[in-house]
């Protein structure tokens, strides 16, 4: 008998693998996700993801790292949220006061900010599954950026759920790092323009 799933949240409880099954696969070493008990492996990033990816983590981190804030991290930090769903954000902060939930396998418990950069074969599970479940998990922001659309969306946690934060001038501005933002030609520039270094963009945020 086959089963018709519309999204992974529609997985028989029957087919899906726990957490310890996903990390004890070889395969988790490598960029994926376990989306409610489904390992879903990622494809190979194009140029411009990789560019997007480091470009946000870098100037992140340069930021938090000033600040002393906590720990920002890149695409192969796993957070397991639950027993059916492990996911390795792009880029993810995690406060200094829960850097303790760090294992020596992953993170025991959900990042405070999540950025995932879309691609066309995650497209459905970042904007879907991965958003309802990082807001169950209590992530407090959560940065969608999409290089097809090149467009940026930033979600605060409110109530439980992710309500999209307005953005105006086109700057997108951090809630849960406060001071921290980048403009939106920042990260797409305009054809025949060039995107500023970290080092401009620090001097911009007032770092140095």
């Amino acid at each position: 008998m086959s089963v018709y799933i519309q999204s992974l949240f529609d997985t028989p409880v029957k087919a899906r693998l726990s957490a310890d099954d996903y990390i004890a696969s070889p395969q988790s070493a490598h960029k994926s996700d376990l989306i409610e008990g489904v390992f879903v492996m990622a494809s190979p990033a194009s140029v411009e993801h990789e560019d997007v990816q480091y470009f946000i983590g870098t100037t992140m981190r340069n930021f938090v790292t000033a600040q002393h804030l906590g720990l920002v991290a890149g695409p192969n930090m796993a957070y397991r949220l639950g027993d059916d769903n492990v996911y390795q954000p792009d880029v993810s902060f995690l406060r200094r006061d829960r850097l303790h939930l760090a294992g020596e396998v992953y993170v025991y418990g959900a990042p405070d900010l999540a950025v995932e950069v879309i691609s066309p074969s995650s497209r459905q599970y970042d904007a879907f599954e991965k958003r309802i479940n990082y807001a169950r998990a209590g992530v407090q922001e959560y940065w969608l950026v999409d290089p097809i659309e090149r467009s940026v969306a930033i979600y605060s946690l409110e109530q439980g759920q992710f309500i999209r934060s307005p953005q105006a001038d086109d700057v997108l501005r951090s809630n849960v790092l406060p001071g921290y933002w980048l403009r939106l030609a920042w990260i797409f520039p305009p054809v025949g323009t060039a995107r500023p270094g970290e080092l401009e963009v620090a001097r911009a945020q007032g770092l140095i």
